[in-house]
C-alpha cells in the first residue's frame, strides 16, 4: 500500500534515483515500490499487489507515465537508469532497466473533490474503473450495529487463489464460438451491442479503442468461464459498459444529453441495473446543474 502525494511530479516517489553524489549508489524509494517489483521477479507464480492510495491526489501522468508505457509492451521494462547495475539499501541491487511482471497487479483507489485530479482518457483506457457505493439499506443494517472493519479477519483469505490467479492472468482468453444458454454465439452478440454503442461514443469523443475491446471479450471469456452454469450475459455487459465504455463521459448537457438517452436506451433493453442506475444519476446531475461526469464528486 503506497499513499500518493500531492506534490509527485515524477517518477522518483515510487521507482526512486541514482545517487549523483555516491557512485554506483542507488537512492530507492521509501515507499517500498523497488522492493516489491523485485520480488515479484523472483516469485513468479505468486501475485503481488501494489495499491496506490488516492491516486488522484496528484497527476497521474506525470508520475505513473513509466507504468503507462510499459503496458504497451509485450516485454514491458521500466527505465531506471544508465549506468549497469547499482546498489541500493539492503544490499538491493538495481539493474538499469527493471522488468514489470506480469504477476504485478495494480490497484488504484479514487475520491473525487476539488482537490483532486482527473483522470485522462490514456489511463482510463488502461484501466477497469469500479465504483463502490453504499446502498440505503446496506447504511441501515451498518448502522443496526456500528462495528470497526476488521481487516485483519481478511489475511490471507485468498492465498490458495494466488497460483490460479496468476496464471489465468497470463493465459489467453477467448470467446471463439461460445454460445450462450440459447445458443447464441455469444462473440456475434457482444459485436452487435458495442457497435450499437460505438458510435454514440465516437460523437463525444468517448469511443472505445482496440485495446479495450479487446479486454472487453477477454473479461467475457473469463467472467464465462468462473460463473459457470448460472452466467448471464447481461451481467458481464452492464459490469463492462460501466467499467470500461462510461468513466470518459464527462461535460455539458449539450453534448452529452444525447448519449446519455442512448445509453438510457440500451440499458433498458438489455435489463442492466448497474448502467441503468448510473445513467440515471448522471442526467440527474446534468439537469441539476448543467455539467455531468462519470465520476460523482
Amino acid at each position: 500500500m503506497v499513499a500518493v502525494g500531492a506534490d509527485w511530479t515524477n517518477n522518483e516517489p515510487l521507482l526512486g534515483y541514482a545517487d549523483a553524489l555516491h557512485e554506483k549508489r542507488y537512492s530507492a524509494p521509501a515507499s517500498g515500490t523497488l522492493e516489491l517489483l523485485t520480488r515479484a521477479i523472483a516469485n513468479p507464480k505468486k501475485p503481488h499487489f501494489l495499491i496506490l492510495d488516492e491516486m488522484n491526489l496528484s497527476h497521474v501522468e506525470r508520475y505513473f507515465a513509466d507504468f503507462l508505457s510499459a503496458m504497451e509492451s509485450s516485454t514491458p521494462s521500466l527505465a531506471l537508469h544508465g549506468q549497469g547495475t547499482l546498489l541500493a539499501d539492503n544490499d538491493l541491487q538495481v539493474p538499469a532497466r527493471l522488468p514489470l511482471s506480469p504477476n504485478v497487479f495494480i490497484i488504484g483507489t479514487v475520491n473525487v473533490d476539488e482537490t483532486t485530479y482527473m483522470f485522462s482518457p490514456k489511463v482510463l483506457d488502461r484501466a477497469n474503473v469500479i465504483e463502490f457505493r453504499v446502498a440505503a439499506e446496506q447504511m441501515a443494517s451498518f448502522l443496526d450495529s456500528p462495528s470497526a472493519v476488521n481487516i485483519k479477519s481478511l489475511t490471507g483469505k485468498g492465498a490458495h487463489f494466488a497460483e490460479a490467479l496468476v496464471a489465468r492472468a497470463q493465459s489467453e482468453a477467448h470467446l471463439n464460438d461460445l454460445q450462450d444458454k440459447d445458443g447464441v454465439v455469444i462473440s456475434e452478440k457482444l459485436k452487435a451491442d458495442l457497435m450499437a454503442l460505438f458510435e454514440p461514443l465516437t460523437e463525444v469523443g468517448a469511443e472505445f479503442g482496440y485495446r479495450s475491446a479487446k479486454e472487453i471479450s477477454r473479461f467475457f471469456a473469463i467472467h464465462h468461464e468462473l460463473s459457470g452454469e448460472n452466467w448471464l450475459y447481461r451481467d458481464a455487459l452492464d459490469a463492462q459498459v460501466m467499467q470500461k465504455l462510461m468513466p470518459k463521459l464527462h461535460g455539458s448537457a449539450r453534448k452529452l444529453s444525447g448519449v446519455l438517452d442512448t445509453l438510457e436506451k440500451f440499458a433498458n433493453t438489455h435489463d442492466l441495473p448497474l448502467t441503468k442506475n448510473k445513467v440515471a444519476r448522471m442526467k440527474k446531475r446534468l439537469k441539476d446543474e448543467g455539467f455531468t461526469s462519470f465520476v460523482d464528486n
